[in-house]
């Protein structure tokens, strides 16, 4: 193939990805703002709303390395479809549900999609442009992609905010019904998406083949389970992952209720807290962009980049823990979101360089449940070591945390491996 046409199979790649990426979060974006407040609305206690949001975390948290693995061994692309249909049906379950129950079955269907979704589509992406030029940077396409999904979030959370003024509200009887209902469609769209423009090589069909692959499943995930562990650059990467879940439990679980108290004035409070949402939102779509467009020579440190931004975002963590004013406070928890995104295709980008063709969707879900790790560390365990003590005295253990993960940074290898490199020392690994 030359040059041309790769050129131009490398852009409508990327241009699927992107695509792909900005259709699976607009349907978030829509309904997060509302997520809680539909099953209240419907007669549910706060402790059942806390049971509905625990049956999702649970759910895609426990599949989160099956399916990464189920995806590299049937496809990305069945995958992502199931993914994206389950997503669906999870947003019109909560158009009919009234009952704790129907809610928990829903946010279930929805719990399995995010675990399928999770590393699929970028896997896909990464593993085809590897394929047609070993040595290509991600790190732009990546960080565009994770640009359009703040972008996706924050369009969809400022359509929230004006639906209730549309003529259609008044007959709608529940104004947190509305995002549902274009939840709905933008899921459908998504389908449409993947089978339209996710193209991967024909596998093997038939019941001999899907046979063989479930038969397969269970080594082939225990495989890439001691591969994440046993290989020293993604052991070290995981590790990152799991210091960077501390402080992002920790600052998402508590900086409402604690800036509520420090505001004092509940009207204050509500408008200051959905301004911030909104502050976090761009500052992330900003850092993620950034870090796209970042000259490659300054980027070539990835590793020390990443290091430096994780003692970065511990600093602004510690900030919001002893900020002299709520002002300050604020301006530090927009800070470690838009440190966070900075971040993040850096870091993705090193997790790829580490990472062997055919198990990227494992390993990247490997790395998906180090950070979720991570956030119920900070959130559940430091809420309930500390929590007597207060949110600043998490924050401030938190940001210890996510300072001293750094050091897994400082510690890998640097240089960036040939694919037959990597699989190689990945071999070894697995074989111990």
């Amino acid at each position: 193939m030359n040059a041309t046409s790769t050129a131009g199979v490398m852009r409508r790649r990327t241009g699927a990805y992107w695509t792909c990426h900005l259709l699976r979060w607009l349907p978030f974006g829509l309904i997060m703002p509302v997520f809680a407040l539909l099953p209240a609305q419907r007669g549910l206690s706060l402790p059942e709303v806390g049971v509905i949001f625990g049956v999702y975390t649970a759910t895609a948290a426990i599949l989160e390395l099956p399916t990464g693995t189920l995806a590299d061994i049937v496809g990305r692309r069945p995958v992502l479809v199931i993914a994206a249909l389950l997503e669906t049906a999870c947003f019109a379950g909560f158009l009919v549900a009234d009952t704790a129950l129907h809610f928990s079955i829903a946010v279930a269907l929805g719990g399995v999609g995010r675990a399928l979704n999770s590393g699929a589509l970028e896997a896909w992406y990464v593993d085809g442009v590897y394929t047609e030029q070993p040595d290509t940077d991600v790190r732009p396409a990546i960080g565009t992609a994770m640009f359009l999904g703040n972008a996706a979030m924050l369009v969809g959370a400022l359509t929230v905010a004006v639906l209730p003024l549309l003529p259609a509200s008044k007959w709608a009887g529940e104004p947190a019904l509305l995002p549902f209902f274009g939840a709905v469609p933008c899921g459908i769209l998504q389908v449409a998406a993947v089978l339209l423009l996710v193209k991967e090589p024909r596998r093997a069909r038939g019941a001999g083949a899907m046979l063989r692959a479930v038969r397969g499943f269970p080594a082939f995930g225990w495989d890439s389970a001691r591969m994440s562990v046993r290989q020293g650059s993604l052991r070290l990467l995981l590790v990152a992952g799991l210091g960077v879940g501390v402080g992002l439990g920790a600052a998402e679980t508590f900086w409402q209720p604690e800036f509520a108290r420090r505001i004092g004035d509940p009207i204050r409070a509500t408008s200051m807290l959905g301004v911030l949402v909104v502050a976090a939102t761009v500052a992330g779509g900003i850092g993620s962009l950034l870090a796209a467009r970042m000259p490659s020579r300054v980027a070539h440190r990835k590793d020390l980049l990443c290091a430096g931004l994780l003692v970065i975002i511990g600093l602004a963590i510690a900030g919001m823990a002893i900020a002299p004013s709520v002002e300050i406070a604020a301006l530090c928890f927009v800070g470690v979101y838009f440190f966070l995104e900075l971040r993040a295709p850096l870091a993705q980008t090193l997790l790829h360089h580490a990472c062997p063709p055919g198990r990227r969707a494992s390993v990247l879900s490997a790395y998906s449940m180090s950070t979720n790790a991570g956030a119920v560390v900070g959130s559940l365990g430091l809420g309930t070591v500390l929590g007597t003590h207060g949110a600043s005295v998490i924050w401030l253990a938190a940001a210890a945390a996510v300072a001293l993960a750094s050091i897994a940074y400082l510690r890998l290898q640097h240089g960036h491996d040939s694919p037959a490199t990597v699989t190689s020392r990945v071999d070894a690994a697995i074989t111990g």
